[in-house]
């Protein structure tokens, strides 16, 4: 694949497209290139598809990048039911996929995301040429729980602007520039016609993953399925997965490797894009 720093970068926005599935409206951004290999990321809780933006505009010169918002998120439909379980996002992207009749993956998950990746790969590994994981926990731990709800707790239900969710955001991840926290945060609440600005993603979530078995659900053992090689992305500082964890996910998994990203916690992605794209454009390369 050719360097892909050494482009001009195409800005082009991503094409806002629509599905139903399981009942759900479902919204992901299509960057072009229909019928090349695809990339399809996952964003994590509390998240929504433009957290993948800079990197598309990076990569979707040599693929087909998907971003998708998952239920509950962003522009997507809430579930009336609540129902947020891992076995819900997985048959979620089990029809997606098929809808869309998508093969030889790139799968990327972040969080949540990359919990979301692993479980599916792990069982349709048919589908999945590679895998990357970024700060994704095979389980529970106490250091991620405390992790959550310092997030939980910093994160506002209402506010009074954007700028002030991106000031909270960038409280939380000192490595954000300020633009980006502002750019994720308008993606990530919407405002009320009494002015007030409230979150995007289904609140009921927040309760169940702490819980109601979300990140509770241990998923160590279904990894010794995962087929393709994997990429193990963690942050250097991150609070929810510890290096000895990464290294553990690495043994488990039979084609892992492990990376971490310097000057990044829990979002890697855009806390040191330069470093994170290069360890993804190496891992393809490889």
């Amino acid at each position: 694949m050719s360097n892909i720093r050494l482009r001009n970068k195409d800005t082009t926005l991503p094409q806002d497209n629509y599905l139903y599935i399981n009942g759900l409206r479902l919204h992901y951004l299509d960057w072009g290139n229909n019928g090349w290999q695809t990339m399809l990321l996952l964003h994590g809780f509390m998240g929504h598809a433009h957290v993948w933006d800079n990197f598309a505009i990076n990569f979707r010169s040599d693929y087909h990048i998907i971003a998708l918002d998952q239920r509950g998120h962003g522009e997507s439909e809430w579930s009336k039911e609540g129902a947020y379980a891992i076995e819900d996002y997985f048959v979620d992207l089990i029809n997606f996929v098929e809808t869309l009749g998508l093969r030889d993956l790139i799968l990327i998950g972040h969080s949540m995301g990359g919990r979301n990746a692993l479980f599916y790969a792990a069982y349709n590994y048919e589908k999945v040429a590679r895998l990357v994981l970024i700060d994704a926990r095979p389980g529970p731990s106490r250091q991620s729980s405390q992790a959550l709800r310092h997030l939980l707790a910093n994160l506002p239900l209402k506010a009074v602007s954007i700028a002030q969710v991106a000031q909270r955001i960038h409280t939380i991840y000192r490595y954000l520039s300020w633009k980006t926290c502002y750019d994720s945060a308008s993606y990530a609440y919407k405002q009320l016609p009494n002015g007030t600005f409230v979150p995007k993603y289904d609140t009921r979530m927040s309760q169940q993953l702490e819980y109601g078995g979300y990140a509770a659900e241990e998923l160590s053992h279904v990894m010794q399925n995962i087929a393709c090689p994997t990429l193990i992305v963690r942050g250097e500082e991150s609070p929810f997965l510890s290096r000895q964890e990464a290294k553990r996910m690495c043994e488990i998994i039979p084609k892992a490797d492990l990376v971490e990203i310097p000057r990044s916690t829990h979002l890697p992605v855009q806390e040191n894009e330069e470093a994170f794209n290069e360890a993804i454009l190496a891992f393809l390369d490889n």
